[in-house]
């Protein structure tokens, strides 16, 4: 535990360089820290160091590798810097770097919160500040402590703030990790405030309830879950965009005047609040230009446009990092006649911008270059475009077997797109907020714990609302289920579509106990590799060689 607790305490005596008004770099001036915490700048600096680590993981590209990849949504891409996590193969051990960044990174963060809530009674913020203040950290201690549960199962529970070098651990049951997130999100509820408007990014009482009932649906009790779901959606003016595509344009990339956003990590679109992070090293490759701040995810489900005719890098095609590529499974599990979300969703259409034509002898700089279609294209319809740019369909992008054929070039998953906050083609960093939690997933909530709870009107009734929204104009009727279609794999399916590429999947397919048998039929990558020890993550390496009673501590079951 060593590592956790010497990075915790430089953070918490620093303070800070965060995002946008209310996250500011504080200098405490060579005071100690007990005295620092003892002034109202010192306890908000406190309180705002408890929200940093999500921008470790929201919008980031670990957090894709460890929730996106090794799915049945998304393969390797040709450059993908997480392969082990993608096959699932014996070089994904307690070794990964990737694994010893976030398990330090996390319980640096439940640590913050625990100094926070120890600190914060006796502080000299004003009462109702400090109420506010309080159920903000016990949110993001139970955030924090379902990232670390979910991925590791039953670890070592901190409830108080340390000092010093810890080097005893103790497990504990993922009950015991429920219990507290349950009771932390019930003083959240309690002391926030019962508004939408977002104090640049703070939390607030409904996404403290719009995350318990994630929790609730996740810990099984359905029926609460349900409720509370509910709640969200009537009880505030949260509202689904009516095109899915505007959803996710850059326009709309602010968390705190999106109506369908509850909670969010805010990023700026001034690069000194969102600093590089140069000496960090989450990859399985050594990337030292590698910067931390600003939303990546843009960057990470792009192709190689720009090896084909007509096309060359530039900002608004972002640049083809080609870490994740879609699956066959996941192009396939829209019905993109009725359903909008599957154009709002992934990019199949790039017009030349000035790069070589090549064979292309009909060319026209401004109109299509390439165009990569879901659907079986006719031959008649190839013959016809040959002379003016790529066609290829789905048959030409994927082998018999599920797997790419090449697997720099694909379907794009476009919702991260970031087309003009860029000021030039290689800067990585977006301003685009981060979305944490949206009004759709309350919906999808309420669905699914509503069928699994025995109320199938219910599940139907909620589950319609959502896709008559999301249906293109004139196919409302055609988007509505019945009772019929309710059952796991249909709600899996809804939740791809509706959310794939948001940090959902993997922790979805583990809740549901879909992981294994999703990624052995839809996952050419790990199909042959993964084993029921893969819904837990091995604890690094690290962690457990310096813990002096290891017995009390052991690795996770199958892991080396």
């Amino acid at each position: 535990m060593k590592k956790i607790v010497l990075f915790c305490f430089i953070f918490l005596a620093l303070g800070l360089n965060s995002c946008k008004d209310y996250l500011e770099e504080v200098n405490p001036s060579g005071l100690t820290a007990e005295t620092f915490y003892n002034t109202e700048t010192g306890m908000e600096a406190l309180v705002n160091s408890c929200y940093m680590p999500m921008r470790f993981w929201y919008g980031k590209e670990g957090a894709g590798s460890l929730t996106e990849l090794g799915t049945d949504l998304f393969l390797k891409g040709g450059d993908c810097h997480h392969p082990e996590v993608a096959d699932q193969n014996a070089s994904f051990n307690s070794q990964d770097p990737l694994l010893e960044v976030y398990w330090s990174r996390f319980y640096a963060a439940v640590n913050y919160c625990n100094t926070a809530i120890e600190k914060l009674p006796e502080s000299p913020l004003a009462d109702d500040k400090k109420k506010l203040r309080l159920g903000e950290v016990h949110f993001l201690r139970a955030l924090y402590n379902w990232l670390i549960v979910e991925t590791w199962g039953g670890v070592h529970l901190a409830t108080e703030p340390t000092e010093g070098v810890q080097t005893t651990a103790f497990r504990f049951t993922v009950d015991d990790f429920y219990t507290l997130i349950l009771s932390d999100l019930d003083v959240a509820i309690a002391n926030l405030e019962g508004k939408v408007a977002h104090d640049g990014g703070r939390v607030t009482k409904p996404a403290a309830e719009a995350f318990k009932a994630r929790m609730l649906l996740t810990h099984g009790k359905y029926a609460e879950a349900a409720a509370l779901a509910k709640k969200v959606i009537s009880d505030y003016n949260f509202k689904l965009f009516t095109d899915y595509k505007a959803l996710w344009d850059i326009a709309n990339s602010e968390g705190a005047s999106n109506s369908e956003v509850v909670f969010y990590v805010n990023y700026s679109a001034n690069n000194q609040i969102n600093p590089a992070d140069e000496t960090f090293d989450g990859n399985s490759k050594a990337n030292a230009w590698r910067p931390e701040g600003g939303n990546q995810l843009h960057l990470m489900f792009t192709p190689r446009y720009d090896f084909h005719a007509g096309m060359k890098l530039d900002i608004i095609n972002s640049i083809g990092f080609q870490r994740y590529c879609t699956t066959r499974r996941y192009l396939e599990l829209f019905n993109s006649d009725i359903d909008q979300r599957y154009e709002g969703t992934f990019k199949e259409v790039w017009y030349a911008n000035g790069g070589s034509i090549g064979t292309y002898t009909d060319m026209i700089q401004g109109d299509t270059a390439v165009y990569w279609s879901h659907k079986p294209l006719s031959p008649e319809f190839k013959a016809r475009v040959a002379t003016k740019y790529e066609a290829k369909d789905i048959n030409d992008l994927f082998n018999p077997d599920g797997s790419y054929v090449d697997n720099r070039n694909f379907i794009e998953m476009h919702k991260h797109n970031s087309t003009t906050d860029r000021a030039a083609i290689f800067e990585f960093r977006s301003k685009r907020d981060a979305f944490v939690i949206r009004i759709a997933e309350m919906y999808l909530i309420v669905a699914e714990a509503d069928m699994l709870a025995g109320n199938l009107p219910e599940a139907v009734d909620y589950l319609n609302q959502l896709r008559t929204v999301r249906a293109k104009p004139g196919h409302e009727a055609e988007m509505q289920v019945t009772t019929a279609d309710m059952d796991i794999d249909f709600i899996l399916e809804e939740r791809g579509r509706e959310l794939g590429g948001e940090l959902f999947r993997w922790f979805d397919l583990k809740r549901t106990g879909k992981l294994i048998e999703y990624v052995r039929q839809y996952n050419t990558d790990a199909k042959n590799n993964i084993q029921d020890y893969h819904t837990l993550r091995p604890i690094p390496q690290s962690q457990l060689d310096v813990i002096t009673n290891p017995a009390d501590f052991p690795q996770n079951p199958g892991w080396n």
